[in-house]
């Protein structure tokens, strides 16, 4: 079935490109669990059969996954092939603002849809918080300059947490650190405000990071794979960007950083960060 699909798809998209010389995608529609062929549109590039599209329907440029299932990144990553580009065409609306950050910070992602986005209503009011993808979207958009190309070499990465997830933490390594985010908890009463957590970091330079995302607590730590040096927060500073310049919102330091111990990201709402780290050398015993 999929080689017919493809077969079809092929002749289609060769006859549009020699009218309009476009870029053309398949649109992907994934099986709910346990649903078997016939049961869900199959015969569509699925991730067991992309080789199969790949080979016969060269004219396609990309193969785009519609992602309605709540393991996301597991189904973003199987589209995370070498010659195809990353792009999510649908998503669910209501886990979009934080899987938007892990599909361009960790899929290297060039485009994120969540469906059905125009029935949400902007305030009108600009002193109330927009609605949770607006934000995620309006600092992706604040960051773009410097996140495509990171993008391109490497220089992203990207997670998301929630209450019912495997593990209570995650931990992503980039430019020689280790980020290690656990969801956000209230003091003194240790709750948690909200039940999920996202962020993309993305490194500037050697030992400077732009962080966007909610709902984490972030610690840092030197990467052993790098060296064997100690690690330390710098600097965090809040952000805002008017008029294409970052403007510092406010500098986090005493408690708002745990004396400088970690990044501790708002709850229910979208900031972007510049954190400076520093490495300096373990001190050694001596002796006489």
């Amino acid at each position: 079935m999929a080689w017919n699909y493809a077969t079809f798809i092929q002749k289609v998209a060769e006859a549009g490109k020699r009218q309009y010389s476009l870029p053309m995608y398949v649109n992907a529609q994934l099986p709910a669990p346990a649903e078997r062929a016939g049961e869900y549109p199959s015969g569509g590039p699925h991730p067991y059969y992309l080789d199969v599209y790949r080979a016969v329907a060269p004219a396609i440029d990309l193969y785009s996954p519609d992602i309605y299932w709540p393991n996301f990144e597991y189904w973003v990553q199987r589209y995370k092939q070498p010659g195809n580009a990353v792009f999510v065409p649908e998503a669910r609306l209501d886990a979009a603002p934080f899987n938007a950050f892990y599909a361009y910070g960790e899929a290297g992602a060039f485009g994120f849809s969540g469906f059905g986005i125009d029935s949400l209503e902007l305030p009108l009011d600009r002193t109330s918080p927009a609605p949770a993808i607006a934000q995620t979207y309006a600092a992706i958009a604040d960051l773009e300059d410097i996140l495509i190309p990171a993008q391109a070499a490497g220089m992203t990465r990207g997670l998301v947490l929630h209450v019912d997830s495997p593990r209570p933490t995650e931990t992503i390594a980039l430019g020689g650190y280790l980020f290690e985010a656990t969801l956000s908890r209230s003091w003194p009463a240790k709750s948690l405000p909200e039940d999920d957590g996202a962020m993309i970091v993305i490194q500037s330079a050697p030992d400077e990071f732009y962080i966007a995302g909610r709902g984490l607590t972030v610690s840092v730590a030197r990467d052993p794979d790098f060296d064997n040096h100690l690690a330390g927060i710098a600097s965090i500073e809040e952000l805002s960007r008017i008029d294409g310049k970052w403007i510092t919102v406010r500098r986090l330091n005493g408690d708002q950083s745990n004396q400088g111990r970690q990044l501790s990201m708002a709850a229910n709402q979208v900031h972007t960060y510049r954190v400076r780290l520093y490495a300096t050398e373990r001190q050694r015993n001596a002796s006489r």
